[in-house]
């Protein structure tokens, strides 16, 4: 997995699921903490894709708040958060759909959709399936470019 592969946006991501996991005195910064982050955005970037996919973005952000609710605590210096392997799945996946679409680098969507195909049962059945996702996504930045060109 190569960061510098990945947008800024997506970065940043990284970096507010990692200052969860710190925040929550979480040792290991796993899935459940980058599916937070990407739910936390102001913007509602990847509620409005769960939702476009037929999920339920309520019940996908309440499950994965119980779910981070539910890992481990570490009490007294716990030192510095290390990538868990499923996350390290995750990212090397999004990396690999970044590169099989011709993507210079990783945006946030090719994460999300990662996350669907790499995470528990309890993110694709709630959330969705990566399938569903992909064809919200493309639907979405169609409907994007024709609002575009017909601006112009």
């Amino acid at each position: 997995m190569n960061m510098e592969k990945f947008t800024e946006r997506s970065r940043g991501f990284l970096q507010a699921a990692q200052t969860i996991a710190m925040r929550e005195s979480h040792q290991a910064l796993k899935p459940e903490h980058l599916l937070k982050a990407l739910l936390d955005d102001e913007e509602g970037f990847a509620a409005n894709l769960i939702s476009n996919a037929g999920g339920d973005a309520k019940v996908v952000m309440a499950t994965n708040e119980a779910a981070v609710n539910k890992i481990p605590k570490v009490s007294g210096d716990s030192g510095q958060t290390y990538l868990d392997q499923q996350t390290a799945k995750v990212l090397d996946e999004a990396e690999k759909l970044a590169k099989k679409a011709g993507d210079s680098f990783v945006p946030v969507e090719r994460m999300l959709t990662a996350l669907a195909i790499t995470s528990s049962a309890w993110v694709r059945s709630r959330c969705m399936t990566a399938r569903r996702f992909t064809s919200s996504w493309k639907m979405r930045a169609c409907s994007a470019s024709s609002r575009a060109a017909r601006a112009e």
